[in-house]
């Protein structure tokens, strides 16, 4: 894959992911930087949400679910 994202990794949602509509795309702290994947979900979540890796895909796709217990103020 190129990365090394792990499944837990926690991200920004920087376009909005459409659920069954479309994926959209999320950055992802990586050794330092952040980086951007592919992200789908079951659900739309809109732009700026904080979300969970929960399954890594080749070519830099990942599955999230939104993530309700992360602020903003958290992100390192």
């Amino acid at each position: 894959m190129g990365a090394d994202i792990a499944i837990g990794a926690i991200g920004e949602v920087i376009v909005a992911i459409r659920g069954p509509a479309g994926p959209g795309e999320i950055l992802v702290p990586v050794g330092g930087s952040r980086e951007a994947f592919i992200a789908e979900c079951a659900e739309p979540v809109g732009r700026g949400t904080m979300v969970l890796v929960i399954d890594v895909a080749p070519h830099r796709h990942v599955t999230v679910i939104p993530w309700e217990g992360f602020s903003p103020e958290m992100r390192a």
